[in-house]
């Protein structure tokens, strides 16, 4: 490799290393189109959520926490008893792993011997990276409470760092923040 493209060359790696390691979760949504969400006023939560087994669970009650916040600014009223609106959770973490290649500088020059004579042999050699991650995804999932059909539902999915799982209220209200971003209703003035 000449001298002018190796820094080129490993600028390009840094630089895709880096995007491969961002720890922003992507966002994705679905709805009903033909439902009109000014209709609903209320909203509530299903019992027990999906997020819990014999009890409410800490991620239930961040996920609830942050999902009243952004209800309530845009104009939905919580209530227990018989909301328009039904919410649930659903979240899962998966182990994963990222393997890549990268070529090393440098050429091995091995020799060989063939009818007498030793010949030199050149190639480009590549260094193997693992990366194990924990990968999150998030549903929120809104359903008419008298029809009892899904009418919305966000999700976020993304890699998940050590700091995010220690201080995971913070996470999950980013998360949902993020998620209802692509709500059909915006933020109230």
């Amino acid at each position: 490799m000449t001298m002018i493209f190796k820094p080129l060359f490993m600028t390009c790696c840094l630089l895709f290393l880096t995007a491969a390691c961002t720890v922003s979760p992507t966002i994705h949504s679905n709805y009903n189109q033909a439902i009109d969400f000014n209709q609903y006023k209320t909203f509530g939560f299903f019992e027990p959520l999906d997020t819990d087994t014999r009890y409410e669970s800490l991620v239930s009650q961040y996920l609830k926490e942050a999902t009243i916040t952004e209800m309530t600014q845009r104009g939905f009223v919580f209530s227990s008893t018989r909301p328009d609106l039904l919410i649930n959770f659903h979240s899962q973490t998966e182990s994963k792993q990222n393997i890549h290649q990268i070529p090393t500088s440098g050429y091995n020059a091995p020799y060989f011997q063939y009818q007498g004579r030793f010949y030199y042999d050149t190639w480009v050699s590549y260094r193997t990276f693992i990366d194990d991650y924990q990968e999150g995804t998030l549903n929120i999932d809104i359903v008419d409470n008298q029809l009892n059909k899904m009418v919305w539902q966000g999700v976020a999915v993304g890699r998940m760092t050590e700091d995010q799982l220690k201080n995971l209220q913070t996470t999950l209200q980013q998360n949902v923040s993020e998620i209802f971003t692509q709500f059909p209703i915006n933020i109230q003035p």
